[in-house]
């Protein structure tokens, strides 16, 4: 994927520049390139955590470029290793520029119109599109974009799209003239679906057709089969589902980040009275403790065993929702159901997948339950997790369910023998 072409000559894409069709823009040499703006620059820091640029990498052999809509010309702020080797180009002639660079003379106009559409109207869409690399050649790529959502306020943030080469397909070849796109593309199309929240993209009617060069000057052009084209797309909405899940995790961490600094920084009506505080270190059980009442419904407590679990610091876990466990396998449903029963103020046992910090899965027996203080008010959440195929939490022979709802009744009680909801109502009452 992404092998760069460099002989023979390339095909010129039409000599008929001159009656007024639009002809392909010459690439600026290095010493021409603008600088990169700093808006492009600082546009994945403002909204991803610092570790999204080493998560990205880790996909560098997939093509895909990542959009910012809202800066002007809507410029390209991120691109794979695996793009650039496929299109030519180095990251500073790409960064900071519309993808329209790739386009050229035989570019279908209406591809690129539903790109448009699809931009404007926030939503994911996948065409076939004739690109062009550096040197000239033209490629043929289905182009799956997508947008990218905050998952703290539903925001739009960037575009995805994720480039698959059709050249490879190695069926039905036979030499054919240079034509232009619409002759020769099977446009997508069909209906989808959202991606995420909003559903997955439906390919159904997806066509396939690939390019390659040839040294008497045409172009070849055939087929895959159905089941390799099947696979290609499938490839495609898999590597796009991968990026996005990436953003989408470190947009949360980010949003963490923001919020466990307003936590900290907030006054003593939100930090644990150091009296209960004391009550839940003599609690030696894996737990957490969240406040409902504070936005984002943060972890206002971790117990050490917990913090040793799943291999975070403290000040990593505090101001953060639990959600920071959860990894690309961990069951919708589930979490869907420990919503339900947090909404309903009920407590639930539940086994979910969830994931350390060094990446390791494992599977967590969870119990939350809601903490009511001395005015049968909902103060907190608690939620104590048991490894299951582990004893790493095991401290008696008492089965993990009785250890988590006595790990619960001694919360309940540190909480309602206190006043304010557990709250340090007056720094000099602590």
């Amino acid at each position: 994927m992404g092998r760069r072409l460099c002989t023979p000559s390339p095909v010129p894409t039409s000599s008929s520049a001159q009656s007024g069709t639009e002809s392909r823009v010459p690439t600026p040499s290095p010493t021409m390139l603008a600088p990169i703006s700093q808006s492009v620059i600082d546009s994945m820091s403002q909204s991803y955590d610092a570790s999204v640029q080493q998560s990205l990498k880790k996909l560098h052999h997939h093509s895909f470029v990542i959009t910012d809509p809202h800066l002007h010309g809507h410029p390209i702020i991120y691109a794979s290793d695996a793009f650039l080797h496929m299109s030519g180009y180095l990251a500073e002639e790409v960064l900071g520029r519309n993808p329209k660079f790739l386009q050229g003379l035989d570019t279908d106009r209406q591809s690129v119109c539903q790109i448009r559409d699809s931009v404007r109207e926030g939503k994911p869409c996948h065409v076939v599109l004739l690109n062009y690399t550096k040197q000239g050649w033209p490629f043929q790529i289905v182009l799956h974009m997508a947008p990218v959502f905050s998952q703290n306020d539903g925001r739009l943030l960037h575009f995805v799209g994720v480039q698959t080469p059709l050249f490879n397909c190695p069926t039905g070849l036979e030499k054919q003239p240079v034509q232009s796109a619409p002759t020769l593309l099977g446009l997508l199309k069909g209906p989808y679906a959202f991606l995420g929240q909003k559903g997955l993209l439906n390919t159904e009617n997806a066509g396939c057709l690939g390019y390659l060069p040839y040294s008497n000057g045409h172009l070849q052009a055939g087929s895959c089969t159905g089941s390799q084209k099947k696979k290609k797309l499938k490839v495609a909405l898999t590597v796009l589902q991968l990026v996005i899940h990436e953003l989408t995790k470190s947009s949360e961490l980010k949003s963490a980040e923001v919020l466990r600094s307003r936590y900290l920084s907030e006054n003593a009506e939100t930090a644990l009275c150091s009296s209960l505080t004391l009550a839940l270190t003599r609690i030696q059980q894996s737990f957490v403790i969240s406040n409902p009442n504070l936005r984002g419904m943060p972890v206002v407590y971790a117990s050490d065993m917990f913090l040793r679990l799943t291999g975070y610091q403290k000040e990593e876990v505090i101001g953060r929702n639990c959600r920071f466990l959860e990894g690309q396998d961990t069951d919708a449903r589930v979490v869907q159901q420990l919503r339900d029963c947090i909404k309903a103020e009920k407590a639930c046992t539940v086994q979910v997948l969830n994931y350390r910090k060094d990446g390791s899965p494992f599977w967590n027996l969870l119990h939350v339950a809601p903490v009511r203080d001395h005015t049968a008010k909902i103060a907190y959440f608690v939620g104590v997790q048991w490894e299951l195929g582990s004893d790493c939490c095991q401290t008696s022979d008492i089965a993990p369910v009785m250890q988590q709802l006595g790990a619960v009744g001694a919360i309940k009680v540190a909480v309602r023998s206190l006043r304010g909801q557990g709250l340090c109502r007056n720094k000099k009452a602590c």
